[in-house]
């Protein structure tokens, strides 16, 4: 297939980008700049501009562009440095989103041919806390929070529009993501390497958490699988308590686990209110019904299995 990505330089989308080609796609990737090859197309959300001749040519896209929610590195995380949530921060996170939505949607309705799949990144913080209960694809949204506000209106509900024109529209609803050079994997790594591992809240909140690489091979699996669409959870099929989750990582890297909780003030004041709540005060129990139900065999289906990720 022809496949157009967009955030194709980002973290997420060089790993995507890499399995669609290993798995004889033709990748196209969206650019905001002059482009300089013919597997290159230009788009500009913000201007509301894309080259419409070369979308019209492809079968697929695959959209993972949007301003960065976390930090792109553990500096990011200090006062001043640009990485916390602020006012200007979170209207960026909102219309990079909001925008590319709306461009997209035109773009299909005012096409004379186009992509007959989309597949959309989202997060599974669009359930919202759902506390201990095991979250589905079916759950109901539990609203109030800025990033489930996010997810909602601007990553899902805007391309859901394009499944009036007979596209198969699916949401990649993913959890915490894992793996080597990813900020939260580094916040644990350090963690754990300075022996102060422990709950943070009450410990007993559930991490839906699942490995990159595994996020990268499920954009494959959702784009092949014809009788996928909607929404999916891209988690592993082994969510854990928090407490659990901060333990195995201690115990993958040989390290202590010190048992006092950390109080979730502190978890705010250290990475900022708002984004703390969804670094690990969320309880979110999310498995991945579809994926699974469709033969999607995970690479890492459990914590363990990452140990060479947190080495």
């Amino acid at each position: 297939m022809k496949v157009g990505v967009t955030g194709a330089s980002g973290y997420v989308g060089k790993k995507v980008v890499k399995v669609l080609q290993n798995n004889n796609h033709e990748v196209f990737k969206f650019v905001r700049r002059s482009v300089k090859s013919e597997n290159e197309i230009y788009w500009s959300p913000s201007k509301q501009e894309i080259d419409s001749e070369k979308f019209e040519k492809l079968d697929a896209v695959i959209h993972l562009a949007g301003e960065s929610i976390a930090p792109k590195n553990l500096l990011g995380f200090l006062p001043f440095s640009g990485g916390r949530w602020n006012k200007e921060r979170k209207s960026r996170i909102y219309w990079s989103r909001k925008w590319a939505s709306d461009l997209f949607v035109s773009t299909f309705q005012s096409a004379e041919n186009f992509p007959n799949i989309f597949i959309t990144a989202s997060g599974n913080d669009i359930y919202g806390d759902q506390g201990d209960n095991v979250v589905t694809e079916e759950t109901a949204f539990n609203r109030g929070q800025f990033l489930q506000l996010v997810a909602e209106e601007c990553w899902e509900e805007p391309l859901y529009e394009l499944k009036k024109l007979g596209v198969r529209v699916i949401s990649a609803r993913a959890g915490i993501m894992l793996g080597k050079g990813n900020v939260a994997t580094d916040i644990f790594t350090l963690i754990s390497k300075l022996n102060i591992s422990s709950p943070i809240g009450k410990g007993t909140q559930y991490f839906s958490w699942v490995s990159v690489n595994d996020v990268a091979k499920a954009y494959n699996f959702c784009l092949e699988e014809e009788s996928i669409d909607g929404p999916v959870n891209i988690t592993s099929p082994q969510p854990l308590m928090q407490k659990d989750f901060s333990k195995t990582i201690a115990k993958i890297m040989n390290k202590a686990y010190f048992f006092p909780p950390v109080p979730e003030v502190l978890m705010k004041l250290a990475v900022g209110w708002e984004l703390g709540e969804s670094l690990g005060l969320n309880s979110i129990r999310a498995i991945p019904k579809k994926l699974l139900a469709a033969g999607f065999v995970f690479d890492f289906p459990t914590l363990d299995t990452m140990k060479d990720d947190f080495i």
